[in-house]
């Protein structure tokens, strides 16, 4: 009679760093097409794409984010809104039309979504055969 005796913790232990591997390779992947599509003006956005594997009790865990202040409304897009002065009884400058215009506030249209991150996930996701549990939140 054989008898096989199975190290438990050796099996987990290579099954985390082969998930680990994984994760790395693809989300290298998606953090290079979060910044294909990603909008640019000044590259500011584009460049702060970064990603973060994180070893978890219950597994491996990956975060793929833009740490800039104005990256949630470009990814969520933005609701018609009032734009004031930062300062009491001040003025807007800007430009239109080839003239500086003065106004006290400005009734911005809103902005359309550019889900950068999110479609960056699920391109790479879908071509590598994961699912992704528990949705993806931005935060």
């Amino acid at each position: 009679m054989a008898r096989v005796q199975v190290d438990r913790t050796a099996i987990l232990r290579a099954a985390r760093r082969a998930a680990r591997e994984e994760l790395e390779i693809g989300m290298r992947q998606a953090q290079a097409r979060a910044k294909i599509l990603a909008p640019v003006d000044t590259g500011r956005l584009r460049s702060s794409i970064r990603y973060t594997i994180t070893d978890r009790a219950l597994g491996v865990t990956a975060d793929l984010r833009s740490d800039v202040s104005y990256a949630e409304y470009v990814h969520d897009g933005t609701q018609p809104h009032i734009i004031r002065p930062r300062r009491r009884g001040g003025v807007l400058r800007f430009r239109a039309g080839g003239q500086i215009v003065y106004a006290r506030f400005v009734r911005h249209p809103g902005t359309r979504a550019r889900p950068f991150l999110t479609e960056a996930i699920r391109s790479v996701a879908a071509a590598r055969g994961w699912r992704v549990r528990g949705g993806i939140r931005l935060q």
